[in-house]
C-alpha cells in the first residue's frame, strides 16, 4: 500500500478524486530497479501499470535480423518521471507491446495488474480517466516512434 499524497503529485492521477485516488494506493506499492535491470519484456503477459517516480528508462524492441543471425534491440522511446509503462495492463490481451530497461537506477509505483482491472470494472469514471492517461501515452509515443522512422529515412 502507498500513500494517495503520492500519487496525487503525478499529472497521470490529476483528474481522480479521494476515494479513487485511496482506492489505488490500496493496491499500489514502491519499487525500485537498478541500472541495467530488464523491467518489462515484450511479449510477457503484463503483471502491472507502473508509473516512474524517478530516474529513467529505455522502451525498446527488439528484432532477430536474419541476414546476420543476430538479435537487435531498437531504442524507440524513453520513460521519464511521471510517465507510466506497462499500459497494456488495460488493454487486451494484457502483454507488453515492447520492452522496458532501466536506463539509470529507477523507482516507480506499482498497480498490480488483475487488481487495476477489477477496480476500473467497478467504477466507470476510474476506467475513462485511467484510459484517457493510458490512450495520451501510447499516442506520444506513437509520434515519437513516427519521428525517429521519418528521421532514419532522411
Amino acid at each position: 500500500m502507498i500513500s494517495p499524497e503520492l500519487l496525487r503529485r503525478f499529472p497521470f492521477f490529476a483528474y481522480l478524486n479521494e476515494e479513487q485516488l485511496s482506492s489505488l494506493a490500496m493496491i499500489g506499492e514502491e519499487v525500485s530497479f537498478p541500472a541495467g535491470e530488464m523491467i518489462v519484456e515484450e511479449c510477457e503477459e503484463t503483471d502491472a501499470l507502473y508509473l516512474l517516480t524517478e530516474g529513467t528508462a529505455d522502451i525498446f524492441f527488439t528484432i532477430q535480423d536474419d541476414k546476420t543471425n543476430t538479435i537487435r534491440h531498437f531504442v524507440v522511446g524513453e520513460i521519464t518521471t511521471g510517465d507510466p509503462f506497462g499500459i497494456s495492463a488495460l488493454i487486451e490481451p494484457y502483454q507488453h507491446t515492447s520492452s522496458v530497461k532501466a536506463q539509470t537506477d529507477c523507482k516507480a509505483i506499482k498497480l498490480e495488474a488483475k487488481q487495476l482491472r477489477e477496480l476500473v470494472d467497478q467504477d466507470a469514471t476510474l476506467a475513462k480517466v485511467l484510459l484517457k492517461q493510458i490512450v495520451k501515452a501510447a499516442l506520444d509515443r506513437l509520434n515519437n516512434t513516427r519521428i525517429q522512422l521519418a528521421a532514419a529515412w532522411a
